[in-house]
């Protein structure tokens, strides 16, 4: 570590004084089995942008190569990366993937090494400067500054930077810093294993003369082994022995496995742009923030949209509903959400469950408040055009009405209802990975309760129409309807707008809106970074239970 400290000390200096040609605005360290990749938009753009927002340190995330066989050159022949342990699917299949890993080690290790990347730190011309970490290349004395100016980013998400002792780094989601990483090779071959563990030796668990105790990890693990052999060809073969049952996927099934609990993403871009000799860009992870806010129509657009036919809607498996048909259900569901972004269900509950989720519904009335709408992490005005809604919201989880201790609560039923949401999407789950699509479910929000006093209304808006703030956005949005005896007559439809020609934002753009009766039990599936939707004013109090999935492509981070 101190020769890695003196190399960057030695970097800084020297780009603090070039000029020319040899004028240099930011440093990275990486090691020798370290890569950057920068977003599809290229390494160029990624810092310009960082300039133009007065970043100053850009802390990025790391992804772990998982070799299928040893190599020597692993920057061509390595295309599995494990995905950091935040960014992994928040479900059972998720779970069960950082298991997977985490049973290999005897330190139950998800990573072998390191979660968190290296940083890229914008060079002071005026000073010169210590680095204080090979990680986090920012000099003591401008902490202060970087806090208060809010010039230190990161990609990692917003809730693990606590846990990280980080939370004076500002969390960003734009495409062209989301999509920056680096890429970790640490174990490719076990002779690379054995020169690493016989250059450092019986080195101490712990750093800086004690201050710092290393963790029982599989960096440990390897010394042991290495140190409980006398003879290099025993201690070749016990690392090999280590290294191929911690670190490797050696059959298709296993990397099959792996990339469906999202623990395992595809990135081949290194490999192709060795391949050609010209770089190969990275799929965009998401459309831009602008792509994404032309969906969203002006005023004018809108009106124009609102001239065009409604139709009612269909409801898909009314005898029975999913939970009778659960399969065909399933197949209907992810077939309709890539055809035309929306569908709605019978979802099958008995009618009395649905009326006791209903009382319950009535009894929180008192705890709500009134909705609100958030653009990129922000509240805004209820005046604004873009945040005219009427109605009274409750989150579950917040309030303590969902997970075990749910059934002791006075909302039980509805504490069931958001379950079976949820599993039915835990279900959906692969079959959207394998779709057109290619989306994966990384995690759910807490479950809303919703109502809707007489004539109470939500104009036209797309859930997610700005990128949401989040690392992985929301992309699926459930909606359950708990109304008992909904009398049609009285309004309050769900309005769907499905376009037949051209997109929302388009001003040629045609279709049709598809109108859905807040019954009681039925349950509506619809893409939340893509369709337009709205509630009609009702004569009649309406209540809704809505649960939102976040989500990414199912190969994030591909070519």
């Amino acid at each position: 570590m101190c020769r890695q400290l003196l190399n960057i000390a030695h970097a800084l200096k020297r780009a603090a004084h070039a000029s020319g040609s040899e004028a240099v605005d930011w440093v990275i360290h990486l090691d020798h089995d370290e890569l950057f990749l920068p977003p599809p938009q290229g390494l160029q753009a990624h810092f310009k942008h960082l300039e133009a927002s007065d970043c100053r340190l850009c802390l990025y995330q790391n992804f772990e190569a998982v070799p299928q066989d040893h190599t020597l050159t692993p920057f061509v022949d390595v295309t599995l990366f494990k995905v950091p342990s935040g960014r992994v699917s928040k479900t059972p299949a998720g779970m069960a993937g950082m298991n997977f890993w985490a049973r290999r080690t005897k330190a139950n290790n998800y990573f072998l090494y390191y979660d968190n990347g290296k940083s890229a730190v914008r060079v002071s011309r005026d000073r010169e400067i210590a680095p204080t970490s090979v990680h986090l290349l920012y000099p003591p004395d401008d902490l202060e500054e970087l806090i208060t100016g809010q010039h230190g980013w990161t990609n990692f998400a917003a809730h693990e930077l606590a846990d990280m002792n980080l939370t004076w780094l500002s969390s960003s989601h734009d495409e062209v810093v989301a999509a920056s990483k680096v890429l970790h090779y640490p174990a490719t071959h076990y002779e690379r294993l054995w020169r690493k563990y016989d250059h450092l030796g019986n080195f101490p668990s712990v750093r800086f003369g004690g201050d710092l105790v290393v963790p029982p990890s599989f960096h440990l693990e390897a010394r042991d082994e290495y140190l409980k052999h006398s003879t290099k060809e025993k201690q070749l073969e016990k690392l090999k022995e280590l290294l191929e049952n911690a670190a490797f996927l050696r059959s298709e099934a296993e990397v099959q496995s792996q990339l469906e609990t999202g623990s395992v993403v595809v990135i081949d871009t290194v490999k192709e742009s060795l391949r050609r000799g010209v770089w190969v860009p990275p799929r965009q992870l998401r459309p831009s923030l602008f792509k994404m806010l032309q969906r969203r129509p002006g005023v004018k657009g809108m009106e124009r949209l609102q001239t065009m036919k409604r139709r009612p809607a269909e409801v898909c498996f009314g005898k029975g509903g999913i939970l009778k048909n659960l399969d065909t259900a399933l197949d209907v569901i992810v077939q309709s959400l890539c055809s035309n972004g929306w569908v709605a269900c019978g979802l099958g509950a008995h009618e009395s469950l649905m009326a006791r989720a209903l009382e319950e519904a009535k009894s929180l009335k008192p705890r709500m408040s009134r909705g609100t709408t958030v653009i990129q992490n922000e509240v805004i005005d209820p005046n604004k055009p873009n945040a005219d809604r009427e109605d009274q919201i409750l989150f579950l989880q917040e309030q303590g009405l969902s997970g075990p201790s749910a059934a002791k609560g006075p909302a039980p039923t509805l504490a069931l209802l958001e379950s079976a949401i949820i599993d039915i999407v835990m279900h959906l789950d692969p079959r959207l990975q394998r779709s057109d699509l290619q989306l994966r479910i990384t995690e759910r929000c807490d479950g809303m309760l919703s109502h809707y006093e007489k004539g109470g209304a939500y104009s036209a808006h797309i859930d997610n129409a700005d990128g949401d703030g989040r690392v992985d956005g929301r992309v699926l949005t459930a909606v359950l309807y708990l109304n008992v005896g909904w009398d049609r007559y009285a309004g309050g439809e769900l309005a769907i707008f499905q376009a037949e020609h051209g997109d929302i934002g388009d001003a040629n753009c045609q279709g049709k809106w598809n109108m859905v009766h807040p019954e009681a039990g039925t349950l509506v599936f619809l893409r939340a970074d893509h369709v337009l939707h709205e509630v009609r004013g009702a004569h009649a109090e309406r209540y809704a239970l809505s649960v939102w999935f976040c989500g990414q492509h199912a190969d994030y981070g591909g070519s």
